[in-house]
């Protein structure tokens, strides 16, 4: 049986491959950050709506969560809520800076992505010190009804380098049955668009996964030919094939005792010398 993982032309050009590959596992925030946004007004249109001193009616911001930290690298983010409160047909969204300054922005949509010179200004002001973003709910009156609100901050540390990730449709149990329907990306962070699918499938369930500290190994678990302990061992190229021969078997371990065994988080060692050499 025959796999093939593809990593096509994406992200930053400049940036070798075998170094871009190390894995962040940070995709969930990555992922989201994605998504489309509202149709925003000009700061100039918004309506004075004042911060809110607490939350009212029944609004929820749904992302970012509260005390959320972005890495600098990252691409704007579309902050997202949920309103069932009545009456609620527009929403303004406010930012609050350190220094008491305040932005504010309508929207027809339950969900607000700032353009890239707003993040980028967004993010020059978060450094040092942590934003409020509220929103409030406003009804055909242009009277609040609903608000809440979370704080965020944005680190001084890049990620600087890509991600790689699977997306499991939901419910998860969907995937179970089915894991073909799994598929993996691999993307930086900093891009506008939507990481691109590098293997999709594949017909058994690979997880847990680690790439040495050079980039240059990659070890992923697959549950191969009914067996809980197959690992997948394979050199990082642009085109990379996994077979029968790249797989391994936690299950020799030991096969005499009649005891199962099998790889949890298993991890590529970071100064891994050859496919062998693995923690």
């Amino acid at each position: 049986m025959i796999w093939r993982l593809e990593f096509r032309a994406g992200g930053d050009a400049g940036v070798p491959l075998a170094s871009a590959l190390r894995s962040l596992l940070w995709g969930l925030a990555a992922a989201a950050a994605l998504l489309g946004s509202g149709c925003a007004r000009d700061a100039a249109e918004a309506p004075s709506v004042a911060f809110p001193a607490k939350a009212t009616g029944q609004l929820e911001i749904d992302y970012p969560f509260d005390e959320s930290l972005f890495p600098p690298d990252i691409a704007a983010p579309t902050f997202t809520w949920s309103d069932g409160t009545a009456g609620a047909q527009q929403w303004t969204v406010l930012l609050r800076y350190a220094d008491q300054g305040i932005e504010r922005f309508v929207v027809d949509e339950p969900r607000w992505q700032p353009s890239a010179e707003q993040w980028a200004s967004i993010k020059r002001q978060t450094t040092t010190a942590s934003a409020q973003v509220a929103v409030v709910g406003m009804a055909a009156d242009a009277k609040p009804v609903s608000s809440a609100s979370v704080r965020f901050s944005t680190s001084t540390d890049p990620v600087g380098d890509a991600v790689f990730y699977r997306e499991v449709p939901l419910p998860f149990l969907a995937a179970v049955q089915d894991p073909s329907r799994i598929r993996w990306r691999f993307g930086s962070v900093d891009s506008e668009s939507q990481p691109p699918v590098v293997l999709e499938n594949l017909p058994v369930c690979g997880n847990c996964h680690s790439f040495s500290d050079d980039g240059a190994t990659l070890g992923l678990d697959v549950d191969y030919g009914n067996d809980k302990g197959g690992y997948a061992i394979l050199p990082v190229s642009q085109q990379m094939v996994l077979n029968d021969e790249k797989i391994i078997t936690w299950s020799d371990y030991k096969k005499d005792d009649g005891e199962a065994t099998f790889g949890l988080l298993s991890q590529v060692s970071p100064n891994v010398a050859s496919p062998s050499s693995f923690l």
